[in-house]
Protein backbone atom coordinates (compact mmCIF):
# COMPACT_ATOMS: atom_id res chain seq x y z
CA UNK A 1 0.00 0.00 0.00
CA UNK A 2 1.61 3.73 -0.85
CA UNK A 3 -0.03 6.89 0.90
CA UNK A 4 -0.68 9.34 -1.90
CA UNK A 5 -2.67 13.08 -1.67
CA UNK A 6 -5.76 12.85 -2.23
CA UNK A 7 -5.94 14.41 -5.75
CA UNK A 8 -3.17 11.89 -6.66
CA UNK A 9 -5.43 8.96 -5.48
CA UNK A 10 -7.91 9.07 -8.89
CA UNK A 11 -5.10 9.32 -11.24
CA UNK A 12 -2.90 6.04 -9.14
CA UNK A 13 -6.46 4.26 -9.38
CA UNK A 14 -6.32 5.01 -13.37
CA UNK A 15 -3.05 4.68 -14.23
CA UNK A 16 -3.39 1.55 -11.74
CA UNK A 17 -6.55 -0.11 -13.95
CA UNK A 18 -4.61 0.58 -17.53
CA UNK A 19 -2.06 -1.41 -16.22
CA UNK A 20 0.86 1.25 -15.76
CA UNK A 21 3.26 0.34 -12.74
CA UNK A 22 4.92 3.13 -11.02
CA UNK A 23 7.85 1.72 -11.82
CA UNK A 24 6.72 2.79 -15.40
CA UNK A 25 6.61 6.28 -14.97
CA UNK A 26 10.22 7.50 -14.45
CA UNK A 27 9.22 11.76 -15.39
CA UNK A 28 7.12 12.73 -12.27
CA UNK A 29 9.20 14.40 -9.42
CA UNK A 30 7.96 14.20 -5.55
CA UNK A 31 7.64 17.91 -4.08
CA UNK A 32 6.01 16.82 -1.02
CA UNK A 33 7.96 16.44 2.14
CA UNK A 34 10.71 18.88 2.25
CA UNK A 35 11.59 21.55 4.94
CA UNK A 36 11.47 25.25 4.25
CA UNK A 37 14.87 26.62 3.46
CA UNK A 38 15.19 30.28 2.47
CA UNK A 39 17.91 32.50 0.56
CA UNK A 40 18.17 36.21 1.08
CA UNK A 41 16.23 37.99 -1.93
CA UNK A 42 17.45 41.31 -2.43
CA UNK A 43 15.50 44.17 -2.51
CA UNK A 44 16.47 45.22 -5.66
CA UNK A 45 16.13 43.86 -9.34
CA UNK A 46 19.38 43.38 -11.32
CA UNK A 47 19.75 44.91 -14.81
CA UNK A 48 20.55 42.41 -17.58
CA UNK A 49 21.60 45.50 -19.65
CA UNK A 50 23.65 47.97 -18.14
CA UNK A 51 25.31 47.98 -14.84
CA UNK A 52 22.97 49.30 -11.88
CA UNK A 53 24.26 50.50 -8.51
CA UNK A 54 24.25 47.53 -5.93
CA UNK A 55 21.69 48.12 -2.53
CA UNK A 56 23.66 46.72 0.76
CA UNK A 57 20.95 45.51 1.95
CA UNK A 58 18.58 42.50 1.70
CA UNK A 59 14.77 42.22 1.40
CA UNK A 60 13.07 39.26 3.33
CA UNK A 61 13.96 35.49 3.32
CA UNK A 62 12.87 33.93 0.03
CA UNK A 63 11.47 30.67 0.32
CA UNK A 64 11.65 28.78 -3.02
CA UNK A 65 8.54 26.44 -1.77
CA UNK A 66 6.15 28.80 -1.66
CA UNK A 67 7.57 30.60 -4.44
CA UNK A 68 6.89 27.68 -6.71
CA UNK A 69 4.39 25.41 -4.79
CA UNK A 70 1.23 27.13 -4.81
CA UNK A 71 -1.08 24.55 -2.92
CA UNK A 72 1.07 21.41 -2.33
CA UNK A 73 -1.86 18.75 -1.82
CA UNK A 74 -2.36 19.23 -5.49
CA UNK A 75 1.45 19.95 -7.14
CA UNK A 76 3.30 17.57 -8.61
CA UNK A 77 6.19 17.97 -11.01
CA UNK A 78 7.35 16.74 -14.70
CA UNK A 79 9.90 16.59 -16.28
CA UNK A 80 9.61 18.11 -20.10
CA UNK A 81 10.94 16.64 -22.99
CA UNK A 82 10.96 17.73 -26.60
CA UNK A 83 11.43 21.22 -28.19
CA UNK A 84 7.42 21.64 -28.94
CA UNK A 85 7.08 24.29 -26.12
CA UNK A 86 10.69 25.82 -26.84
CA UNK A 87 8.64 29.43 -27.72
CA UNK A 88 6.94 29.10 -24.45
CA UNK A 89 9.95 28.54 -22.40
CA UNK A 90 9.93 25.08 -21.59
CA UNK A 91 13.00 23.45 -22.94
CA UNK A 92 14.23 19.47 -22.34
CA UNK A 93 15.08 19.02 -18.90
CA UNK A 94 13.35 21.31 -17.34
CA UNK A 95 10.94 21.01 -14.62
CA UNK A 96 7.50 21.81 -15.31
CA UNK A 97 5.84 22.37 -12.51
CA UNK A 98 1.55 21.24 -12.23
CA UNK A 99 -1.08 22.33 -10.50
CA UNK A 100 -3.84 20.06 -10.38
CA UNK A 101 -6.40 22.04 -8.34
CA UNK A 102 -6.01 24.68 -11.26
CA UNK A 103 -8.72 24.65 -14.10
CA UNK A 104 -7.57 24.73 -17.42
CA UNK A 105 -9.09 27.81 -19.63
CA UNK A 106 -7.81 28.81 -23.34
CA UNK A 107 -4.65 29.99 -23.68
CA UNK A 108 -2.71 28.02 -20.41
CA UNK A 109 -0.24 25.72 -20.86
CA UNK A 110 -1.31 22.34 -19.60
CA UNK A 111 -0.13 18.90 -18.83
CA UNK A 112 -2.61 16.62 -20.90
CA UNK A 113 -2.79 13.07 -21.38
CA UNK A 114 -3.80 12.25 -25.33
CA UNK A 115 -4.81 8.58 -26.48
CA UNK A 116 -2.19 7.52 -23.64
CA UNK A 117 0.77 9.53 -23.57
CA UNK A 118 1.42 12.94 -22.09
CA UNK A 119 2.15 16.20 -23.60
CA UNK A 120 2.81 19.60 -22.33
CA UNK A 121 0.93 22.48 -25.10
CA UNK A 122 -1.07 25.44 -24.87
CA UNK A 123 -4.75 24.47 -24.20
CA UNK A 124 -6.64 26.68 -26.62
CA UNK A 125 -10.60 26.26 -26.77
CA UNK A 126 -11.99 26.94 -29.73
CA UNK A 127 -15.78 27.23 -31.08
CA UNK A 128 -15.81 23.85 -31.83
CA UNK A 129 -13.43 21.99 -30.56
CA UNK A 130 -10.22 21.79 -28.23
CA UNK A 131 -6.83 22.58 -29.40
CA UNK A 132 -3.51 21.48 -28.08
CA UNK A 133 -0.53 23.85 -29.38
CA UNK A 134 3.11 23.21 -29.77
CA UNK A 135 4.72 26.94 -29.38
CA UNK A 136 7.24 25.66 -31.73
CA UNK A 137 5.98 26.05 -35.74
CA UNK A 138 7.60 22.52 -36.48
CA UNK A 139 5.01 21.27 -34.67
CA UNK A 140 1.34 20.64 -35.70
CA UNK A 141 -1.75 21.39 -33.48
CA UNK A 142 -3.46 18.64 -31.70
CA UNK A 143 -7.11 18.63 -32.52
CA UNK A 144 -9.00 17.26 -29.64
CA UNK A 145 -12.13 15.53 -31.07
CA UNK A 146 -14.98 13.81 -30.05
CA UNK A 147 -13.89 10.28 -29.32
CA UNK A 148 -10.35 10.66 -28.68
CA UNK A 149 -9.08 10.16 -25.01
CA UNK A 150 -8.09 13.49 -23.58
CA UNK A 151 -7.83 14.45 -19.90
CA UNK A 152 -6.16 17.71 -18.82
CA UNK A 153 -4.08 16.57 -15.85
CA UNK A 154 -3.32 20.09 -14.27
CA UNK A 155 -1.89 23.50 -15.57
CA UNK A 156 1.77 24.08 -15.97
CA UNK A 157 2.41 26.86 -13.28
CA UNK A 158 6.21 26.73 -13.45
CA UNK A 159 9.18 25.78 -15.47
CA UNK A 160 12.37 25.59 -13.81
CA UNK A 161 15.70 25.46 -15.97
CA UNK A 162 19.34 24.34 -14.18
CA UNK A 163 22.07 26.05 -16.30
Amino acid sequence: MVRLPVPLADLARRLADRGIRAGDINGFIDVEGVRAQTVPLMSTSAACGFPSPADDYMDRPLDFNELIIENPAATFAVRASGDSMTGAGIFPGDIAVVNRARNAVSGCIVLALVDGEFTIKRYLVRERCILLHAENPSYPDIVISEGREFEVWGVITRSIRMF
